[in-house]
């Protein structure tokens, strides 16, 4: 068998690997999304180490992939993996699948690292609140002038 060919038979194989990882971290990210919308600790550790897991695995498909390209003489962007695939049609389906399904991921990623900035930056504001600092924050009094820090620990206190 030609060498060529035994490359590219490779390189589909990884793209189905790569497929496969890559609707597997979608969901991944999901039910993390869904752990931080709900508080569950429980499932939030789960979906994390599902996550890293995945990535994991994924970059080494990744790493594979840049290797099989290379020995092919081909760039490694779409269009040339697109055209290095042209005679295997499922597996250049599936590379534009993945394409868009780890775009996808990328976009939930970023959501859910917004929500965990939100929920830590709550969480910085009740210790503040609870341990009586004013960390840099105006706060006015009753008669409409800005009030003074407050004593450490005044509401632990109470």
């Amino acid at each position: 068998m030609d060498t060529k060919v035994e490359l590219t038979e490779a390189l589909a194989q990884v793209v189905f690997g790569i497929a496969a990882q890559s609707e597997r971290l979608e969901r991944a990210l999901q039910h993390e999304r869904a752990a931080l919308m709900a508080n569950d600790d429980l499932a939030l550790d789960a979906a994390g180490r599902d996550k890293d897991l995945l990535v994991r695995t994924l970059e080494a498909h990744e790493r594979e992939r840049l290797h099989l390209t290379r020995s092919l003489g081909i760039s490694a962007g779409p269009a040339p993996m697109r055209v290095a695939l042209s005679d295997a049609p499922a597996a250049r389906d599936a590379w534009a699948r993945c394409l868009s399904v780890l775009e996808r991921c990328q976009n939930i990623n970023a959501a859910n690292g917004r929500i965990v900035e939100t929920k830590l930056r709550h969480v910085r504001m009740a210790l503040e609140l609870i341990s009586g600092r004013d960390l840099g924050r105006a706060t006015y009094g009753p008669a409409g002038r800005i009030a003074g820090a407050r004593s450490p620990m005044t509401i632990a206190k109470a």
